[in-house]
């Protein structure tokens, strides 16, 4: 039996009649029954066995009550396991048959037990248990969800793939106490672009040359307003392969072409989308691209996602693009207002320009960013973590990307059959934000 989590305590809960008799055999050692043992080794060989002094005696047998597995209990899990009738003791015509939980014959059952004992199993496991909520978001379905082995086990095996930012009380605090009325005025554009270049400017890791020649800027409900506008105002687009999921799936059953930039024939004055920095690309590799692009005469978007994150120092000259993404959404705690913002040379015709123009842009979330800038650096989160993040990575075996969330490891591949999604390739990397929320409070 493999078990794609770590198991903690496993214990066996038999209910014993007349005058019956179980052993049971962990790995060659006898176990009490109706007691948990504590971290089994990763491969066990499990043995049960029932005798009774007279083998015709019907009244004497045993039923498999519980099974519990970290405190879960899953007997039916159990059932299909053959047990082996003593020949010796019972004159039956079929020896050997699935136990169904009823021990009535002498005879025993023998099985394997696999399961993850790394220590990122462990940690998931850990975090899943002790840290778990009721309403889980953002999740693709039923948001609210009931404690046990099922939602456990899914919490565990997903505990590292994705990406929401990491916990921030300082920033968080903030935000919660602020009230609506007095976050509902519009802002003034103007003011409020040159504040945020500003703010960006006097970053220690990030370096932005000729925001002067972005002479448009919108605000948005999210980085996905301006990709959703970009990709479905284009026939024919050329990015990288790998990319945030969002982007693809929105162009599924699309009458839109997508090319892969680093492979394809780049057509002069094409459309290109790039997301920079990126997990799976290297940044220099990406602004070699850049500058292609550029050279090419093409039109080029950059999705700054993941830039207050980067792990690598970055200088963007912004001659090179025609319109840039950027949010504070994957490094702050404010993924529930997302304020977002667009910088264009040229006025882009879609509903993201048509509502700056008008007023009836989302107000709330501006003005909450406009008090978190005056109040925290734009470098405040990945500075609060870089020295923590290095030992996580040194505990647990991981290897940085150029995102600071995000790290290799060799037991974490893309998964092929696409539970989350046929778009979705950040399972590629074990996401180290669970790992940092919970730094020094358990074992790592």
């Amino acid at each position: 039996m493999l078990f794609d989590f770590f198991i903690e305590t496993i214990g066996f809960d038999f209910k014993i009649f007349g005058k019956g008799d179980v052993k049971i055999l962990l790995n060659g050692k006898l176990i009490k029954n109706n007691s948990q043992i504590k971290n089994p080794k990763r491969n066990n060989n499990i043995e049960i066995s029932f005798t009774k002094p007279d083998p015709a005696d019907v009244e004497s047998y045993a039923l498999l009550e519980r099974v519990l597995i970290n405190g879960f209990d899953c007997v039916d899990l159990f059932k299909e396991i053959p047990y082996v009738v003593d020949k010796s003791k019972h004159k039956i015509p079929k020896n050997i048959f699935p136990n169904n939980l009823y021990f009535g014959y002498v005879g025993k059952m023998s099985f394997e037990l696999t399961h993850k004992d790394d220590l990122l199993s462990q940690a998931a496991w850990t975090i899943a248990d002790r840290e778990y909520t009721e309403v889980k978001w953002p999740h693709k379905g039923d948001h609210c969800r009931k404690k046990n082995l099922e939602t456990l086990q899914r919490d565990s095996r997903y505990m590292f793939t994705g990406c929401q930012p990491p916990l921030a009380k300082e920033i968080s605090s903030i935000v919660e106490n602020l009230e609506i009325g007095s976050l509902s005025s519009p802002v003034y554009m103007l003011d409020l672009k040159q504040e945020i270049e500003k703010w960006i400017l006097c970053s220690n890791h990030i370096t932005i040359e000729n925001f002067s020649k972005m002479s448009y800027f919108t605000v948005s409900n999210g980085v996905t307003d301006s990709l959703h506008s970009f990709l479905l105002s284009n026939k024919l687009i050329y990015t990288k392969d790998k990319m945030y999921y969002h982007n693809k799936e929105i162009l599924e059953n699309k009458d839109v072409t997508i090319k892969d930039i680093s492979t394809d024939t780049l057509d002069k004055g094409a459309k290109v989308l790039i997301e920079f920095p990126s997990p799976w690309y290297r940044t220099t590799d990406l602004m070699d691209i850049i500058k292609k692009a550029k050279n090419a005469d093409c039109y080029v978007a950059l999705d700054l996602t993941w830039l207050p994150v980067t792990n690598t120092d970055i200088k963007i000259d912004l001659s090179l693009v025609d319109e840039i993404y950027f949010s504070m959404n994957k490094c702050w705690p404010i993924q529930q207002l997302r304020p977002a913002f667009r910088w264009s040379k040229t006025r882009i015709n879609d509903s993201q320009t048509f509502d700056n123009e008008y007023g009836t842009y989302p107000k709330i979330p501006v003005n909450v960013f406009k008090i978190l800038i005056e109040k925290f650096s734009f470098d405040h989160i990945i500075d609060k973590h870089k020295a923590n993040h290095r030992s996580i990575c040194e505990t647990f075996g991981l290897d940085p990307t150029d995102v600071l969330w995000f790290t290799t490891h060799e037991n974490f591949k893309h998964d092929e059959r696409h539970y989350i999604s046929r778009h979705f390739y950040l399972d590629d990397f074990v996401c180290v934000i669970n790992l940092l929320n919970h730094k020094n409070k358990y074992f790592w």
